[in-house]
């Protein structure tokens, strides 16, 4: 599969990433099955079985040592 690129902060409290945002980089992986890339064999169908998984890079923007908030709340 295709790797895009995603920024984002990571929490080490928890262990947690946070993507923000895909800048657009992507590794293409050549594969014909791959809807992502360049070499996708049904470029103009709709609705093909290829998978569409996406594969992130991910990039750390911001570095936390806290728990991200959603973490930090008590389970009920």
């Amino acid at each position: 599969m295709c790797h895009h690129e995603i920024v984002g902060d990571y929490h080490r409290g928890c262990r947690h990433f946070h993507g923000r945002y895909f800048t657009g980089d992507v590794t293409d992986c050549n594969s014909p099955r791959c809807k992502t890339s360049k070499s996708h064999m049904h470029k103009t169908a709709i609705n093909c079985g290829c998978p569409s998984v996406v594969t992130e890079d991910r990039r750390v923007q911001n570095l936390y040592q806290t728990k991200h908030p959603d973490c930090q709340q008590e389970p009920r």
